[in-house]
């Protein structure tokens, strides 16, 4: 459905820009740009709405943050997930 978005000539130009940089049509180039903000908008939503809903004391293991948590797992050794592929292959 066409609909008509009056932006400043200099904005026009910059966009037209950026979309031939990407070898789209400006038109394309900003739909895309707005459906990108739209989903980071509706994350950040998301995000604000679930604040606090995971009980500390419930998930001891994210004392520290969730980034050190999910570093910790990430550089522990694989023997766990080998041994668990092994007994799938012997079954």
């Amino acid at each position: 459905m066409p609909n008509v978005i009056k932006i400043p000539e200099e904005l026009a130009h910059e966009l037209d820009l950026l979309a031939q940089a990407e070898h789209k049509r400006r038109t394309t180039y900003v739909v895309d740009l707005l459906w990108r903000d739209v989903r980071r908008n509706k994350q950040r939503q998301a995000l604000r709405l679930s604040a606090g809903s995971w009980d500390p004391e419930h998930h001891p293991e994210l004392a520290e943050g969730g980034a050190d948590y999910v570093e910790a797992i990430r550089s522990e050794p694989d023997e766990r997930f080998e041994d668990a592929i092994r007994r799938n292959q012997t079954r």
